[in-house]
């Protein structure tokens, strides 16, 4: 006869019926003893509660004036004053006069310098005296001479002669003040035989006019021939505005 041997020893049937409802009834008495405990807190102390201020008035000479007179008595602040002021009468104050300290002290100010001596001799005996009165005038400072337009070049021309164009006037259209106007900047070329070929300006004036006058200023004149040269010389040319500047009259 042979024996099966299982794999797997499956064990006996437990009493699972009953674990069940205990384990619920376990759980139920846990949660209703958390619930108490968590809900149990302290009596509340009841505090006194608040009063609004009474006011009684007692009669004069009455039994409840009689028998409250020795609490006031006692009561009384002016007992306890440091003052020591006695009797009620607490508004019977000795009267206190102050007096500042400036009142009570007089500065002494020092005496006043004595005056100068007189610079004018007094009058002869028996004459009345007459007022002299010299009027001076002062000798007018001497003008200045005018300065004119000054035209400074720079660059490869600085060393260059330079022949300004005959009866070349300065005009503008309007009065300018000579400070208010900024020097005029200008690049030129100048051929060998001494003609400006190129003239470009730089920096204005700040007037349109003034520029165009010194355009023209420059493009009348000539510089001195340099026969060596080949090409082209470049420099500057800046105007710094002098008296000679002044109104059209034609305009």
């Amino acid at each position: 006869m042979k024996l099966r041997i299982h794999l797997f020893e499956w064990p006996s049937r437990h009493n699972v019926h009953l674990a069940l409802p205990v384990m619920l009834v376990l759980s139920f008495l846990l949660h209703a003893a958390c619930v108490l405990i968590f809900q149990a807190t302290f009596p509340r102390s009841q505090g006194s509660r608040e009063r609004s201020a009474t006011v009684y008035a007692l009669l004069p000479g009455s039994l409840e004036a009689a028998r409250i007179a020795p609490v006031l008595a006692a009561s009384d602040p002016a007992l306890f004053s440091s003052t020591k002021i006695f009797g009620h009468d607490v508004w019977k104050l000795p009267e206190t006069a102050y007096v500042s300290s400036f009142d009570e002290e007089t500065p002494m100010l020092a005496p006043l310098p004595a005056p100068p001596a007189s610079q004018f001799l007094p009058p002869a005996s028996g004459t009345a005296p007459v007022a002299a009165t010299a009027s001076v005038s002062k000798p007018a400072p001497p003008r200045e001479p005018p300065v004119p337009t000054a035209v400074r070049f720079g660059g490869a021309l600085a060393r260059r002669g330079w022949t300004p164009p005959q009866n070349f006037d300065f005009a503008t259209l309007a009065v300018l003040p000579r400070q208010g106007l900024a020097p005029a900047e200008f690049l030129i070329a100048v051929s060998p035989d001494g003609l400006p070929v190129h003239l470009f300006p730089q920096r204005s004036s700040g007037n349109e006019i003034l520029d165009r006058a010194a355009l023209q200023y420059l493009a009348g004149g000539r510089f001195a021939a340099a026969p060596s040269e080949l090409e082209p010389a470049w420099g500057t040319a800046t105007f710094v505005w002098g008296a000679d500047i002044r109104q059209d009259s034609q305009q």
